[in-house]
């Protein structure tokens, strides 16, 4: 994993969003996963991938992110699928927008499958977010896109939102020393979450 003195231009990140079938890591499952992988204000590389999570997703939650039933019945489970996620984010710092509850389904998941879970070190862009756009009026991934102007239009799918958190960070990022630092990254997200 990068040392805290390395600089942010020199860090390789995976913003990773997940969908649900609810809000309980213990009970719910994930729907899909989606992840942008950056580097000094460049996509590497982006994956999606939905998964079938062997239940039903309630039709109110199908509003929220419009993966439907039928969507993800043919889709692999989450144990096929994480070992692909694993090997995309390797040695990358992993980012999402209120993270703990991304990071305690996903967890929750891998414990569940018997996957060992990962040394990735998890920066938050909500609290981060909060210190670097001060006046937004409320810190939503849509608020925050909205507030740095960029456009909104296809936000709660994985992939879209891992992408929102990309190009909100790199716009802030701009605005900043590019001497700026891993461990300064992490003081102003309020430190970082590990799995």
């Amino acid at each position: 994993m990068p040392h805290r003195n390395t600089l942010v231009a020199n860090v390789t990140f995976v913003v990773f969003d997940t969908e649900t079938t609810g809000f309980s890591p213990t009970y719910d499952r994930i729907v899909e996963i989606g992840a942008v992988k950056f580097r000094n204000g460049k996509v590497i590389d982006e994956k999606t991938w939905l998964i079938n999570p062997k239940r039903w997703i309630p039709s109110w939650v199908v509003q929220v992110h419009g993966i439907s039933n039928s969507d993800v019945k043919n889709a692999p489970t989450f144990k096929d699928v994480y070992p692909e996620f694993d090997e995309f984010a390797q040695g990358a710092v992993l980012m999402a927008h209120n993270a703990k509850f991304d990071v305690s389904f996903m967890a929750a998941e891998m414990k569940r499958n018997g996957f060992k879970l990962p040394p990735n070190l998890v920066v938050d862009s909500l609290p981060l977010f909060r210190r670097w756009f001060p006046a937004s009026p409320s810190y939503t991934l849509e608020k925050v896109a909205s507030y740095a102007k960029i456009d909104t239009a296809t936000l709660h799918r994985a992939l879209a939102d891992s992408m929102y958190v990309y190009l909100i960070f790199e716009k802030a990022l701009q605005q900043r020393s590019d001497r700026m630092k891993l461990g300064e990254l992490y003081t102003d997200a309020g430190g970082p979450l590990s799995f």
